[in-house]
């Protein structure tokens, strides 16, 4: 069983289910209807995060440092970030034990891989699959977001986290000073199960080595898991449930550092804005992943 690190945090500004209100300070309404109701709006969602953000650190309420972030958030929002798939596959039919072997393999290449995991076809998700979803991201990413599997937004696109989950989890990032482009985002799954339903241990197997090959290439020094199913195959089956270790740092069956966090789209169900609940908790996590993360430039 993995071993935990626990690691302190200040107390941080209560958040929404929207994360458009994540920072919103109490008494002040929200833009998130105000940004609906008026498309045409030239102020960003990001601009409006940065805002908040800036102003709670102002107050002492936070310890992110958002110098330099607001010059750059309009690039955020109206430039498609350039990205890089990282995605990762068995390279032959002989078993997990030999992904250490190809993880190494100084001939291994993100094209490469993309042509594996496109041919992959070592459980039953290829039959039901419209699109693999490999992972995007910098290539030399320092942090990498593992989910558990794509949805129906990711099986149709092809790329990780664009759905409603996606957009929520981009707002996270964004609010405690990540860009998109900067981490790399992924799933360990790489095909979407039918209905979303729960990878199977099997699955999982079968696709764990496309993630050790991606962090084989990309070398990253943390890792955020994202939900309950990716801390367990991460941590181990025998590791509490996501609110018991929550923002919590272990070590991870990759050897690198990781933090269990909330599920974007766990969030986007639960909708309380008050001190402790989960939206609550999420912004003292990514705080505090964001902390860990500018330590070790």
């Amino acid at each position: 069983m993995a071993r935990k690190k626990k690691e302190g945090g200040a107390g941080q500004p209560p958040a929404s289910v929207d994360l458009f209100e994540i920072l919103t300070p109490p008494g002040r309404e929200s833009p998130y209807d105000f940004e609906l109701a008026r498309p045409s709006t030239k102020k960003s969602w990001a601009e409006t995060f940065f805002a908040w953000a800036q102003a709670d650190i102002e107050a002492g309420k936070a310890s992110s440092s958002l110098s330099g972030i607001e010059n750059s958030t309009s690039s955020i929002i109206q430039d498609s970030p350039h990205v890089i798939d990282a995605v990762a596959s068995y390279a032959s039919d002989s078993g997990v034990s030999e992904v250490s072997s190809a993880a190494q393999d100084t001939d291994d290449s993100f094209e490469k891989i993309r042509a594996d995991i496109a041919a992959c076809r070592r459980c039953s998700l290829c039959e039901t699959r419209t699109n693999t979803v490999p992972g995007e991201g910098n290539p030399h990413a320092r942090l990498i977001m593992i989910g558990e599997a794509p949805g129906a937004d990711e099986d149709a696109t092809g790329r990780p986290f664009v759905g409603r989950a996606g957009q929520h989890l981009d707002k996270i990032l964004a609010a405690a000073g990540f860009r998109r482009e900067e981490v790399f985002i992924g799933n360990i799954l790489k095909c979407r199960p039918p209905d979303n339903r729960t990878p199977t241990l099997d699955e999982m197997k079968c696709c764990t080595p496309f993630l050790r090959r991606q962090l084989a290439l990309i070398k990253p020094q943390l890792i955020g898991l994202l939900g309950n199913t990716s801390c367990k195959y991460v941590l181990g089956p025998d590791v509490l449930g996501i609110t018991k270790i929550r923002g919590t740092w272990f070590d991870s069956i990759f050897g690198i550092p990781c933090m269990p966090m909330y599920h974007p789209s766990y969030l986007l169900r639960n909708q309380s804005r008050e001190r402790g609940s989960p939206n609550w908790e999420m912004w003292q996590d990514i705080q505090a992943l964001k902390r860990r993360y500018d330590e070790l430039a």
